[in-house]
């Protein structure tokens, strides 16, 4: 009786199992990688609904507060005409003339909530144009120059801003950067800094950062930054931030906050670019070359 072989039988089990092995690791690092990317859309979705409630509630706040806003005004200019005849004709009676003077200044500062109010919840859609940022800077930055100057606050801005191009409506987006000016002038001390600086951003967006080295946003306050209505000043209406954060979507852009390393507070405006290209210099080259030029307001002896 001829004995059976087995050669080459265990060689191909060996195969067979290598091979059931190498494909049962890959499934597993499949199995992984998918679950891992549920997760992560998950996460993304849970985002995007947080996002939409959040302009659904955003939404029918300007509303309700827009129709507060045009009741308010009209007795309002009534309150005004009245209290500037009424200072005319007290000429003669300082005290008197005095009081009127005070009404007519405080009616001065309910019509600029009312015009807060009217721009936040305001739904005029961004007419969009390919605009260079320099000119756009320039005015928001020559707008805020007594209130710097006053304090002995250094603004500076970034040499490459003015050669950065953006796709936007340029008042809207010299309202945005006004309020973004004014809130870092708020904050800082006396003879402090702001600084307006242009980075690239992802694909096709432009960054405008304006930084200040003022004591920082609060751990507590971050998230609710531009939420209308809140602020930590003992002024205003809170809706500067607001108003900032609604242009910026209106421009399929963002606007994001965060606290500097160095100390202070860092708000990043992110612009769709003109062109889909990115300027041609990051925020470190620019600095390398120089720390920026120093613009319209700026402290007695600090000049270049």
């Amino acid at each position: 009786m001829t004995p059976t072989t087995t050669v080459g039988h265990e060689p191909d089990l060996a195969v067979i199992l290598r091979t059931y092995n190498d494909v049962t690791e890959r499934l597993k690092r499949s199995h992984e990688a998918l679950q891992s990317e549920v997760v992560r859309l998950h996460d993304e979705l849970h985002e995007k609904n947080r996002e939409l409630d959040r302009r659904e509630r955003l939404a029918a706040l300007g509303e309700m507060a827009a129709g507060l806003a045009h009741e308010i005004r009209n007795p309002l200019g009534g309150i005004g005409l009245y209290a500037s005849l009424l200072e005319k004709d007290l000429a003669d009676r300082a005290h008197e003339q005095g009081i009127a003077r005070r009404i007519s200044a405080g009616v001065q500062n309910l019509e600029k909530i009312v015009r807060d109010i009217l721009s936040f919840s305001g739904d005029a859609p961004p007419r969009p144009a390919d605009v260079r940022l320099g000119p756009i800077v320039d005015s928001a930055v020559a707008q805020t120059a007594a209130q710097a100057r006053a304090r002995g606050i250094d603004v500076i801005v970034g040499p490459k801003l003015h050669d950065a191009e953006a796709r936007c409506d340029a008042s809207q987006i010299e309202r945005a950067l006004l309020n973004l000016i004014l809130n870092a002038i708020d904050v800082v001390a006396d003879r402090g800094h702001v600084w307006i600086r242009c980075v690239p951003g992802d694909a096709d967006i432009v960054d405008i950062m304006v930084e200040d080295d003022g004591p920082g946003i609060g751990a507590g306050h971050l998230h609710r930054i531009f939420n209308p209505f809140f602020t930590t000043k003992d002024h205003g209406t809170g809706l500067g931030l607001a108003i900032v954060h609604r242009i910026a979507e209106a421009h399929g852009g963002r606007v994001s906050a965060r606290n500097r390393r160095e100390g202070g507070a860092c708000f990043v405006l992110s612009l769709p670019t003109s062109c889909g290209s990115k300027p041609a210099q990051t925020l470190a080259q620019a600095e390398a070359r120089g720390s920026g030029r120093r613009h319209v307001a700026r402290c007695a002896g600090a000049m270049e």
